[in-house]
């Protein structure tokens, strides 16, 4: 399991791309990392490159993500695209937990739709 985060300067986006296990530890190092790029470049914008990813099976690790994010600094306001590959069937619980607990998050299979999605005017246009 491996994941890279970057910053775009040209979307001012936070880039992140998860190889392997999508588990709560990775999920957690991983959101430390997009909260100090949120410091650094003031973004609010962040693609989730999931096309290489398998989600970890824990109910109960999925649900707390959100928590976790929060307390991070990863907070509701920040817009959030899960691109993910073919169905979105293993991601879909994921996406759910974070829109019912008022995140601002949107699955895609293409990566110029979230780009587009995530710089629309509209916050809540899911």
């Amino acid at each position: 399991m491996s994941y890279t985060v970057t910053h775009n300067k040209n979307t001012n986006c936070i880039l992140v791309s998860i190889e392997g296990e999508l588990n709560l530890p990775l999920f957690v190092e991983m959101a430390k990392e997009v909260a100090h790029y949120f410091k650094e470049y003031g973004c609010r914008h962040v693609l989730n490159d999931l096309r290489h990813a398998r989600l970890v099976e824990s109910i109960t690790d999925i649900y707390t993500m959100p928590k976790h994010a929060s307390k991070i600094g990863i907070t509701s306001s920040v817009k959030r695209a899960l691109v993910v590959s073919g169905s979105f069937e293993e991601f879909h619980f994921l996406e759910t937990v974070f829109v019912n607990q008022g995140n601002m998050v949107k699955m895609f299979n293409n990566i110029n739709d979230a780009q587009q999605w995530l710089q629309s005017e509209a916050p809540h246009s899911y």
